[in-house]
């Protein structure tokens, strides 16, 4: 298979009953892989997209067709028309991207006979941007009205979303309004009234929602945020929230505006001031040898002081350690990294970006993953041609074909991990070195937590024995603390 005539082909299913019988997608589906075979184009996935999926589950698939079009060294993008691809203008810029990133990136939009690439004409790109527009106005247009029959469903007193808990929706002379369930009305009060007792809170609720069979209309409990807004939702005293304004509703109210407002000072009320005790930076760093547990600290006369829990001899004869004085230890630690010969880091940094570890077996296992790639390019290719000769029915090919794909991916997502790995783990080294070049310097304007993470990035174990403080440094920082003082004897030679 010429890799350039790699293609991809996406279908939008136009409505919900097209969806179901499949009539649209066929029809799609019959006139692009039409058109890609006429024009020689291997057609190498199929993304589809429903009219009825949400916004968010719409921007997960032109995602994933994204990343695969780069990932696969995709040519050619196959869609019926515009409307049918994109109808709004982020996702016409990121396709603008994708096909200025290389001259011989297309665009087909077959039913408009458009075809889009880096270096077309100005009066094709002009069409396009138009088709764009078109495509947006048409998406505005339907958010218009939708909106329109909001705010007249939101005047005449009915929420124009599903109610919460304790309602249903039923149609009343042909329009569809809330009325209190009688299965879950009596049970949503009481959640209400229990909420108010000492004892409860919003987990517990949530428990008792799910014991008493309140879910998700995909039948799952309620998370503990979904509770609280429900808890929070003046639709129980006959008020509409959308959008974030209130109307007044036309509904019947299962809560009183007493118990309501109890519930929300409850939810609001002012929790008690928690006084933040003091943080070392060695806090459960520090274990002693003698007795194996760990160092606390607390204050006295000022200063604070960090002990064992004495548990030998040994220990109870210690004296306690002072938190400044080991602080004092610690940046007389982090001087000794410091190289006298700054070009010596650069040398360093250098020779940890040539030497990586073990090369050849990282290229062994990347030369495998590809060559098992192209393995499955050939399979596939041989598939499509047993579909188009007759041996396979569609489905089957179809069934064969995202199986490939889905390894394909999978090895694709493994070559890119080796990959990271090896980028991650040079930044890292590089990262840790620069940190001990300039620690010293900066330890004692960090707070607590940026102490820590200085200390715990240099340093691999921080023992107290008989009363003195040991430190050690990480294998990394250890080795390349040598052969710095190596390269520095030999510059002096």
């Amino acid at each position: 298979m010429d890799q350039q005539s790699r293609t991809v082909i996406l279908a939008r299913v136009s409505s919900k009953t097209q969806e179901d019988e499949g009539y649209s997608l066929d029809a799609q589906l019959k006139l692009l892989t039409g058109y890609c075979f006429k024009n020689d184009l291997s057609v190498i996935r199929v993304f589809k997209i429903a009219e009825t999926a949400s916004k968010q589950q719409s921007r997960k698939v032109f995602q994933e067709l994204l990343t695969y079009l780069t990932k696969a060294n995709v040519y050619h993008l196959a869609v019926e028309k515009t409307d049918r691809f994109t109808r709004n203008f982020r996702d016409a810029v990121a396709i603008d991207e994708w096909l200025d990133q290389d001259d011989n990136r297309r665009l087909h939009a077959v039913k408009e006979n458009l075809l889009l690439h880096k270096n077309a004409k100005s009066d094709v790109k002009f069409m396009w941007n138009i088709h764009v527009s078109v495509a947006k106005k048409f998406t505005d247009n339907l958010r218009e009205e939708a909106m329109k029959g909001w705010a007249e469903k939101l005047a005449q007193g009915w929420l124009p979303s599903s109610p919460p808990p304790g309602y249903m929706t039923i149609v009343d002379l042909g329009k569809r309004i809330h009325v209190p369930n009688p299965d879950t009305k009596d049970v949503m009060v009481n959640m209400f009234k229990t909420y108010l007792l000492p004892a409860e809170t919003i987990e517990s609720i949530r428990n008792r929602m799910n014991q008493a069979g309140i879910r998700t209309r995909q039948g799952r409990p309620y998370s503990k945020s979904h509770v609280q807004r429900i808890l929070l939702n003046p639709f129980y005293i006959g008020i509409n929230h959308f959008n974030g304004k209130d109307y007044p509703g036309a509904q019947q109210p299962i809560i009183s505006k007493e118990l309501f407002n109890q519930v929300q000072r409850k939810l609001h009320r002012g929790r008690p001031r928690k006084y933040a005790k003091h943080f070392s930076p060695f806090q459960g760093l520090i274990r002693c040898q003698d007795c194996g547990s760990i160092v606390t600290w607390q204050l006295q006369k000022g200063r604070y002081y960090g002990i064992c829990r004495r548990l030998t001899d040994k220990c109870k004869m210690n004296h306690s350690l002072r938190e400044d004085r080991i602080e004092k230890i610690i940046i007389d630690q982090l001087k000794n990294l410091i190289c006298p010969v700054p070009e010596v880091i650069d040398w360093v940094v250098d020779a940890i970006e040539v030497n990586q570890g073990d090369i050849t077996k990282r290229e062994r296992l990347k030369d495998s993953l590809q060559a098992q790639i192209k393995r499955i390019e050939r399979m596939d290719d041989n598939l499509y041609d047993d579909k188009l000769a007759g041996v396979i029915s569609t489905n089957k090919y179809t069934q064969k074909h995202e199986q490939l794909m889905k390894d394909q991916d999978d090895l694709y997502t493994q070559l890119k991990a080796i990959d990271f790995t090896e980028s991650m783990q040079v930044e890292q080294k590089v990262a840790i070195l620069k940190l001990s070049q300039k620690a010293a310097q900066i330890y004692q304007s960090k707070s607590s937590t940026e102490k820590r993470l200085i200390i715990s990035k240099l340093f691999s174990n921080l023992t107290l024995k008989e009363g003195c403080l040991s430190v050690t440094y990480t294998k990394f920082v250890y080795v390349l603390a040598g052969k710095v003082q190596e390269t520095i004897n030999l510059m002096e030679i």
